[in-house]
C-alpha cells in the first residue's frame, strides 16, 4: 500500500539558521494529525514545503507515492493558510463559489459549510469587513470544500470564539471517520487532544510522530522546556 505522505532526509534552513536536518516522516493511514512545536520551530515551513511553496535544499517529499510537484499537490492537497490569501474586496460567498467551480462541487456543499461553520451572518459581505475569527471560519470552509485526500490546516483555531471552536472540532471529528488525512498545526494542545492522539512534534530539527493517549502538555513540556527551580528571596539560606 502506498504511503499517504513520505518525507525523507529533509533539509531546509534560512541562511545560517537550520530548520530541518535530514528529517523523516511517514504517514501511512488517514486520520487527524496534530503538528506541534514552539513558535519559529518550522510548522508553517513544513506545510509550505509539502505543498511546494518552498523547496528543500536536500531530501524528497512524496504524496501518494509521487513527487510533490504542482499537479500532484493540486490533485491531492488543500492548504488552509492565514487570511492573507483572501481577497479583501470579494465576499465570502465569492470565495466559496470560486473554489466550488474549480473543484466541481455542487452548490449544496457551499450551503452546508455556510451552515456548519456559522457563516450566514457575514458571508455576503466583503472580506475586508471580517473579524479575524470570521476570516478563519471562511478559510476552513474553503479547505473543506476543496475535498482533497489531504487537508493542511495552519493554526485553524486562531481567533475563534468558543462556539466556532466547537463547530470546527465537530467537523474535525467527522473528518477523522473518513478517508481524509488532516494535518492541523496548532498551539491549542487541549483542542488537539479532543480530535486526535497522533501528534507530530517538531523537535531538534526533526519530525517526531507519537501516539499519545495521555497528557500532551506534559509531553510538550518534556520535549521543549527544561525544568528550572526559582529561589525566592525569603527562601534563600541565611548568610
Amino acid at each position: 500500500m502506498t504511503d499517504i505522505l513520505t518525507i525523507q532526509n529533509l533539509t531546509f534552513g534560512y541562511r545560517h539558521t537550520p530548520v530541518y536536518e535530514n528529517a523523516t516522516l511517514t504517514l501511512d493511514h488517514p486520520g487527524i494529525y496534530g503538528l506541534v512545536g514552539p513558535n519559529g520551530s518550522g510548522k508553517t515551513t513544513l506545510l509550505n514545503l509539502i505543498t511546494g511553496l518552498q523547496h528543500p535544499q536536500h531530501g524528497t517529499i512524496t504524496i501518494a507515492g509521487r513527487p510533490n510537484r504542482d499537479a500532484v499537490v493540486f490533485e491531492h492537497v488543500a492548504y488552509v493558510q492565514d487570511s492573507r490569501v483572501l481577497y479583501p474586496s470579494m465576499t465570502g460567498l465569492d470565495h466559496l463559489r470560486f473554489v466550488a467551480h474549480q473543484r466541481r462541487r455542487p452548490a449544496a456543499d457551499i450551503d452546508r459549510f455556510i451552515q456548519n461553520l456559522q457563516l450566514t451572518t457575514f458571508v455576503h459581505r466583503a472580506v475586508r469587513t471580517y473579524s479575524l475569527g470570521q476570516k478563519q471560519r471562511l478559510l476552513i470552509a474553503l479547505g473543506l470544500l476543496d475535498n482533497t485526500p489531504i487537508l493542511l490546516l495552519d493554526e485553524p483555531l486562531n481567533g475563534l470564539d468558543p462556539d466556532s471552536t466547537m463547530a470546527v472540532r465537530s467537523i474535525l471529528t467527522a473528518l477523522s471517520k473518513t478517508q481524509r488525512t488532516v494535518i492541523v498545526s496548532s498551539h491549542n494542545l487541549d483542542e488537539l487532544t479532543k480530535v486526535t492522539t497522533e501528534i507530530i512534534f517538531v523537535v531538534d530539527h526533526q519530525l517526531q510522530l507519537e501516539h499519545l493517549t495521555k497528557d500532551v502538555e506534559a509531553r510538550y513540556t518534556a520535549l521543549y522546556h527544561q525544568q528550572t527551580t526559582i529561589t525566592l528571596p525569603d527562601e534563600e539560606a541565611p548568610s
